[in-house]
């Protein structure tokens, strides 16, 4: 792999970089709605970052020998990011998001160049690249609540009491109004029966008491 390959793949992380700094900055200034603050605040430290990697990547297409990228027509002729913006807080968060990713690959791919070639200074610059546009790809995500969620274990819906059979009863049955255990009454003289003692026992009653 070539050194000009290699400052090839730069010039397309700078103008990448450039237009992205851009459009943050855009919608730094022009966000509102009801997460105006949070995202005013992100999208400032968001193109900070970028405004400090332009001269750090084009400073290094310069250590290498090549002439820089420096005009708008430049950057939009080599940069993948394009410069429509959207106009809704929601999709100015997903469109950064999107564009942070596209700039991360094409730094993997510059990355590649610079293995093959053995240049370690651009190899880490590039990593540091990577490494920061999918930071910010990931934090725009999640600000949507895109990022993947656990499967929650089901409720167990409160058990219902079970239907107790009916059963039919026979004929002449009466239901039970109570189920207390029934209270032992005295027994009363069937009706129709003698109290009178055996005359056996009148005589045996006379004898001894003669």
């Amino acid at each position: 792999m070539s050194v000009k390959q290699v400052t090839e793949g730069l010039s397309g992380v700078l103008a990448d970089t450039y237009v992205l700094f851009a459009k943050t900055q855009n919608y730094h200034w022009n966000v509102v709605g009801p997460q105006f603050h949070a995202l005013h605040v992100m999208f400032e430290e968001q193109y900070n970052e970028l405004f400090l990697a332009i001269d750090e990547v084009a400073e290094r297409i310069r250590q290498l020998g090549s002439k820089t990228p420096g005009t708008l027509a430049d950057f939009l002729k080599l940069s993948v990011v394009s410069e429509v913006s959207a106009t809704s807080a929601a999709n100015m968060v997903a469109d950064l998001a999107s564009c942070n990713q596209k700039v991360a690959e094409r730094a993997g791919t510059c990355l590649k160049y610079a293995v093959e070639a053995g240049d370690d200074g651009t190899q880490d610059l590039m990593i540091r690249r990577m490494a920061a546009h999918e930071k910010a790809s990931w934090m725009l995500r999640a600000t949507l609540g895109d990022e993947p969620r656990e499967a929650s274990s089901p409720v167990a819906a409160p058990a219902r009491p079970s239907k107790i059979a009916k059963t039919k009863k026979p004929k002449g049955a009466k239901s039970a109004k109570s189920t207390a255990m029934p209270v032992a009454v005295a027994s009363t003289p069937t009706k129709g029966a003698s109290t009178k003692p055996p005359k056996s026992a009148k005589k045996k009653g006379r004898v001894a008491m003669g």
